[in-house]
């Protein structure tokens, strides 16, 4: 082992200029052969040292030489941070070999072989055939129609999807690097795959997160099965399908949607690990830890988030050898999948928190003058923000430019039950079970308060699958106890609780689907804009001569979604006094102009100076007006 990390570092030392990774993993080759030499020819000096390491190789259930192969994880881990590099094209291409290989061998080192304190609850072939089934029915409902709902493909979208096609053209293959606005790239590399497979379209870059949305439903149900039985799993599955926000950010090219499924792994994964103490659930979680960093910002908390859970459930549990020795493991799975963006991190500290800064609240020269402007301080502003998301939950309509709801987050039938379950959980609160959502709760209104635009859902994707745990808590109790009285009775009463729960469904599907995908507003009016624009101008010619007024407003080409749905497309701006280039006089070729609403002077120019030509005004849902568009032919 000590041999091949030094063989590896030394060949990165010379090609990469991302020096100190590299220098570390050939520090560690050479430990690891000075060791092996000192206990091949004098094994009595270090016998002390030998005892300590022994224990410590004992605790972490390392037995034979699988220390020797959690090390070699680790410096293949570190090695491919060095083999990335900070740029668009890895320094050598076997920076994902190495970190693939580095989270293999650090499982393999670390899995679990001793029995299980707990036999594990075997699954029936009904129950898979009923969990394929609703997930398929998520899948549906993520996913029917996602091109035109949401109908605009917003300038984040389209610049996710610019990024995957840059992996599709070749002008990046590192996917342990960063991408558009700081995000891991490894989220447009999956986008890649799909573009592969569909092409340049607004389904190729949507329906990845229509899968990973659907792919929560069998995580909740995973989760709450193993805290509170099938009964509820089916529950909590069963309201997660048809959850209004959680089917709507599956249906837009972001990456966020990936919390709430991270988070129902990790905590599923996890809990698993503590009723059975099944060293390879802790692996699991600690897995599902380092993978989450690698997607939305707000995953950044689910780290602090799971220490303080764990140290509650310590202090309920009291201490257990098997406990710290299995969660040390999760988190060194944790930091080894981690590893090559955390080094990356380290190294440029600046881009951990990059796109949080563009939302947050503590951006320097901007809380002060808005705290003022509502004659408030800056303390009392973060506290307002975070009193207004938590009134998101049930009370404050949604806000922010992905998704103005017109509801909160709950709302009609889902209501009572959720307040009946936060109850619940207070007074339960001792229960690791039930304080974990409170917890949540709590980070989350946190991240609200720091963020503009509150209540802003894409901020509150850890809450889906808690969300569901409290509003099965107090049905799945109440059946409970009627079942204690009367069996008959409490077959009846898991019925209602179903048909209730279906009743949920019904008001967030109806919603969803017949109250705001019919008059969305979603992106920005910019947005629309340029949507408006794609449609006219995907059945022109790829040569069509194109010409833009926008004023200081917008450019041509200032929402990316235009670029990634019509790359050949070319158009030219044009400012004061509004001259056409010569473009072959008397060729007969027709022109069109994009003129935006305020720009009177331009439109008077322009009709004036070429005429005959043809006016029309484009409009969105709401009625209001989008652009002029001016169509003439060049005589």
């Amino acid at each position: 082992m000590g041999l091949v990390l030094f063989a590896i570092g030394a060949s990165l030392i010379l090609i990469s200029p991302v020096r100190i990774p590299a220098f570390s993993v050939l520090l560690l080759g050479i430990l690891l052969l000075g060791w092996n030499l000192v206990v091949h020819r004098n094994p009595e000096s270090i016998q002390g040292i030998k005892g300590m390491l022994g224990a410590v190789q004992s605790w972490l259930g390392l037995h034979g030489r699988r220390g020797n192969l959690l090390l070699l994880g680790i410096g293949l881990s570190v090695s491919s941070r060095a083999a990335a590099g900070d740029g668009t094209q890895v320094i050598s291409s076997l920076a994902l070999p190495f970190w693939l290989g580095g989270i293999a061998c650090t499982l393999l080192a670390l899995r679990g072989t001793s029995p299980t304190s707990a036999p594990a609850e075997n699954s029936t072939r009904l129950e898979w055939l009923g969990l394929v089934g609703l997930t398929l029915a998520a899948l549906f409902l993520r996913g029917w129609q996602i091109e035109s709902m949401p109908h605009v493909l917003s300038g984040d979208e389209g610049s996710a999807g610019l990024t995957g096609m840059e992996f599709v053209n070749g002008l990046r293959n590192n996917l342990l690097g960063l991408g558009w606005f700081s995000f891991p790239a490894l989220y447009f590399w999956l986008l890649s795959c799909l573009q592969h497979i569909f092409g340049r379209s607004i389904f190729a870059i949507r329906i990845l997160s229509a899968l990973a949305g659907a792919l929560a439903v069998p995580a909740t149900y995973w989760l709450l099965k193993g805290f509170f039985g099938r009964r509820a799993g089916w529950l909590g599955a069963l309201w997660l399908t048809c959850f209004h926000a959680q089917i709507f950010f599956s249906r837009i090219a972001y990456n966020n949607i990936f919390d709430s499924l991270m988070f129902t792994l990790i905590l599923a994964a996890l809990w698993d690990g503590l009723k059975t103490n099944r060293r390879n659930s802790y692996l699991l979680a600690g897995l599902f830890v380092g993978l989450s960093q690698y997607f939305y910002t707000t995953a950044h908390v689910l780290p602090l988030l799971l220490i303080g859970w764990i140290g509650l459930l310590a202090l309920s549990r009291g201490r257990r050898h098997d406990l710290w020795s299995h969660l040390t493991a999760a988190g060194i799975v944790a930091l080894s999948s981690f590893m090559p963006l955390l080094l990356l991190y380290i190294a440029h500290p600046g881009e951990i928190f990059f796109t949080a800064s563009r939302v947050s609240m503590l951006v320097p020269g901007w809380i002060g003058p808005a705290a003022a402007a509502l004659g408030t301080t800056p303390l009392g502003l973060i506290l307002e923000q975070t009193w207004v998301t938590a009134l998101g939950l049930s009370a404050a309509e949604l806000q922010g430019v992905y998704y103005g709801s017109g509801v909160p987050l709950l709302f009609g039938l889902s209501v009572p039950f959720f307040y009946l379950g936060l109850l619940y959980c207070f007074w339960r609160v001792r229960d690791a079970r039930f304080n974990l959502p409170l917890l949540t709760l709590g980070i989350t209104f946190i991240i609200g308060g720091l963020s503009i635009q509150a209540p802003n859902a894409q901020r509150m994707l850890l809450l889906p699958p808690v969300l569901a745990m409290l509003i099965v808590i107090p049905l799945d109790r109440a059946v409970d106890w009627i079942s204690a009285q009367s069996k008959r009775v409490g077959l009846a009463a898991g019925a209602i609780a179903f048909g209730l729960v279906l009743v949920m469904c019904t008001q967030n599907i109806i919603q969803l689907f017949d109250r705001y995908f019919p008059e969305e507003v979603y992106g920005s009016l910019n947005g629309e804009v340029t949507m408006e624009m794609v449609d006219i101008l995907r059945d022109e010619s790829p040569r069509q001569p194109v010409f833009f007024i926008g004023g200081e407003r917008m450019s041509f080409n200032s929402i990316p979604s235009l670029p990634y749905l019509l790359p050949d497309v070319v158009g030219l701006d044009l400012e004061y006094p509004y001259d056409l280039p010569v473009i072959e006089p008397g060729s007969g070729r027709e022109l069109l102009v994009f003129i935006l609403p305020g720009q009177s002077q331009a439109l008077d120019l322009i009709h004036e100076r070429y005429t005959p030509g043809e006016l029309s005004a484009r409009y969105n849902r709401q009625g209001q007006l989008l652009f002029y568009l001016y169509r003439f032919v060049l005589e």
